[in-house]
């Protein structure tokens, strides 16, 4: 008898991860995410990226929703709020790739660092085109990994090399769905 319950355990916990195969995004679900990177090399000493989302998907796989990240380093602080859509490609695995488009209001402050330009205070349109994929480890928890094309209609990305309108970012996080 202590044999056969094993068995089963053991067979039920195997098979769990057979459920979730094929993550489902269907209309009506509801998605937070929670993204970032840490650059410890950046010109700044630091730079830290949250970026956040509460999404709605207004039909199977497609998602519209809100955004607000957060970039500071030892001497500025960028914020940008706005909305997204994605696309997700769900498919027969708990891999699901996506593409997605926000439109954000940006703004870059900051204070003297240890740059050796000057800039100023800036607020622009920024646009960013994603791509990425995701990776459910249930079927209310996924992880992700993206890369992110910016252009803004304003300088506001400090680099080694002066303050810049256009920019890549390679960021990771979690979603969860509900």
């Amino acid at each position: 008898m202590k044999k056969s319950t094993v068995a089963l355990a053991l067979m039920g916990i195997l098979a769990t991860p057979a459920l979730w195969a094929g993550a489902e995004l269907p209309q009506g679900t509801q998605e937070f995410g929670l993204q970032g990177s840490l650059d410890l090399d950046y010109v700044d000493d630091y730079l830290f990226v949250l970026n956040t989302s509460y999404g709605y998907f207004i039909r199977d796989n497609w998602e519209i929703g809100g955004v607000l990240d957060v970039n500071m380093s030892d001497s500025t602080q960028q914020f940008q709020i706005g909305g997204f859509t994605e696309y997700n490609f769900t498919n027969s695995t708990n891999w699901v790739p996506y593409l997605g488009l926000a439109a954000q209001l940006a703004n870059l402050s900051g204070s003297d660092g240890d740059f050796d330009f000057d800039f100023e205070d800036a607020t622009a349109l920024n646009i960013k085109v994603s791509g990425g994929v995701k990776y459910f480890i249930n079927p209310h928890v996924a992880v992700s990994a993206e890369v992110n094309y910016n252009i803004s209609t304003d300088d506001i990305n400090v680099t080694a090399d002066g303050v810049e309108d256009s920019f890549t970012r390679f960021v990771f996080g979690t979603r969860f769905y509900f």
